[in-house]
């Protein structure tokens, strides 16, 4: 066997050891950094579970301290005037734009205490009631209907579309409705009812504040009690409250909300947990899924005297399957075994990439239907150009062209015949001038024209409007389209540097404004007509 041989043998005889080496040492590096990613993808995970269950809690106890404030507001109506009518309660919730500054809230009423003597008498006065509606409410009856010793029937209803069947309703005719409007009496503060049926339809929950004769002592339980001549109530749908908050990460999570109960209370029926809110609902009949002990955490707020329970749950998580461990997988595998099909596709992905970068830079800076610079590229030429001419002493020309009669053209010959006149008057310019001169179009039928590194010379502006009417002249020439010769004339401007400006505001303005005098200074444009 010759030396060269044996020497390439031995060559890939190593190569072939070194690949088994190389793919044993590459096996054990891969397992070690995934089971390494799978330990830090399940700490990152429990972390922002944890901060997630944490960000829940504020962003509920922010929303519920929102509603609070809404009833706050309206019930400090009563406490700086002896009478709140009606225009005054729908004023002030107009101001508070309720639908669109708190997601959530169905209603906002007021219910005056009315004691049974007063009941006719009441009924017959908010019947009378004009304030909005010229024949007033005929058909206002208190509901539902019963005797009992007093009523607190809702007077006030903002807003009143959608809220109709809570328009005379007793909050007190029920007794689980009755014990929080006691609370409340009885407390002085806000008291949130547990979940109910809204009259509105659908499932949420009410909040009630008392409110007291103006200028009444408070202080015990019985001047409350003999003080207390109605309340704010508010009425809140849970799911549109808080499935707005639920954005972005926390829609990963299974999100219920639970009431357990007035605050303070162990035992009794009002402690069993009434759902109020579940961002990822169940089939009817179909049971729970099983969670892991790690994957479900609960935190308490209490809302308005109740203690609400927010249960977060997540799928369970399997960190050496999570994203990060299996690109450490599989990236060190296919790097061990892929080196060379690996190089390639970087190379191809380059290669594409600078094509696409060039092709998207010539996108940025030309104008797709004449494929002249636009403003962008404009504005740097100009820059460059102005640059020189200032190291240099030299002398540049800019003109604007503004297309008469285009217009009437695209009116009547639609915008394929507009479009055909646009690209013949591009090919002319961009024919008439030097190669270092500059066409771009700005939009519409404005062209702009740049002339850099003109001879410092006395003729320099001569020169510029020779150039400017020689291009008014080439663009007049007609353009046969569809059988018709078609003609537009143009108005221009020029500005010259450094005589009329040396910066490229200055001389874009004066050109500008020169191009607006030439056109409103000539006559007024022809008709298009055919050609004979």
């Amino acid at each position: 066997m010759p030396v060269e041989s044996k020497a390439l043998a031995a060559r890939l005889t190593l190569l072939r050891r070194a690949s088994r080496l190389l793919i044993l040492l590459g096996a054990a590096a891969t397992l070690a950094l995934w089971h390494l990613a799978a330990r830090r993808t399940a700490v990152e995970a429990d972390s922002r579970f944890q901060e997630a269950g944490l960000h829940v809690q504020r962003l509920v106890e922010e929303r519920t301290l929102r509603a609070l404030d809404v009833i706050a507001g309206f019930r400090a109506l009563f406490e700086v005037g002896d009478q709140v009518s009606r225009a005054d309660f729908h004023r002030h919730a107009l101001n508070m734009r309720l639908a669109e500054r708190f997601p959530g809230v169905v209603g906002i009423q007021f219910a005056p205490l009315v004691p049974a003597a007063q009941k006719d008498g009441f009924e017959a006065a908010v019947r009378a009631d004009t304030t909005f509606d010229p024949r007033g409410y005929p058909d206002y009856a208190i509901h539902p209907a019963g005797d009992r010793d007093f009523y607190l029937p809702n007077l006030y209803n903002e807003p009143m579309a959608g809220n109709e069947a809570a328009f005379g309703h007793d909050t007190t005719a029920e007794p689980s409705r009755r014990r929080v409007m006691e609370r409340s009496r009885d407390s002085g503060e806000p008291v949130a009812s547990q979940p109910l049926s809204l009259l509105q339809g659908g499932m949420g929950f009410t909040i009630r504040h008392a409110v007291y004769r103006r200028g009444a002592p408070i202080w015990t339980v019985e001047q409350r009690r003999d003080a207390f001549i109605g309340q704010v109530n508010g009425v809140f749908r849970a799911a549109e409250m808080i499935s707005p908050l639920l954005r972005d990460h926390l829609q990963d999570y299974r999100i219920r909300i639970e009431d357990r109960g007035p605050v303070g209370t162990t035992t009794g029926a009002e402690m069993a947990p009434q759902l109020l809110f579940d961002s990822q609902p169940q089939a009817p009949g179909r049971a729970e899924p099983a969670v892991a002990r790690g994957d479900r955490q609960e935190n308490a707020v209490a809302v308005a005297g109740r203690q609400w329970r927010i249960t977060l749950t997540r799928q369970a998580t399997w960190p050496h399957l999570a994203p990060l461990p299996l690109v450490m997988l599989l990236g060190g595998a296919a790097l061990t075994l892929g080196a060379v099909w690996l190089l390639q596709a970087l190379a191809r992905h380059h290669r594409n990439t600078a094509v696409l970068a060039q092709r998207l830079a010539h996108q940025a800076q030309h104008d797709a239907l004449t494929g002249l610079p636009n403003r962008l590229l404009l504005d740097q030429r100009l820059a460059e150009a102005l640059a020189r001419a200032g190291r240099d002493d030299g002398r540049l020309a800019l003109i604007f062209i503004d297309l008469d009669r285009f217009k009437a053209i695209n009116d009547t010959l639609g915008h394929a015949a507009g479009d055909a006149m646009l690209q013949a008057v591009a090919a002319r310019l961009r024919h008439a001038l030097r190669p270092g001169d500059t066409v771009a179009r700005l939009g519409g039928d404005e062209f702009v024209v740049l002339l850099p590194d003109l001879p410092a010379t006395a003729s320099t502006l001569r020169m510029g409007r020779g150039i400017g009417e020689r291009l008014r002249l080439l663009i007049s020439q007609p353009v046969e389209y569809d059988g018709r010769l078609l003609s537009v004339g143009a108005s221009l401007g020029t500005a010259h540097y450094p005589e009329d400006g040396r910066d490229a505001t200055t001389l874009m303005a004066h050109a500008d404004g020169q191009m607006y005098d030439a056109k409103h200074a000539r006559a007024a444009p022809r008709e298009v007509v055919p050609a004979v």
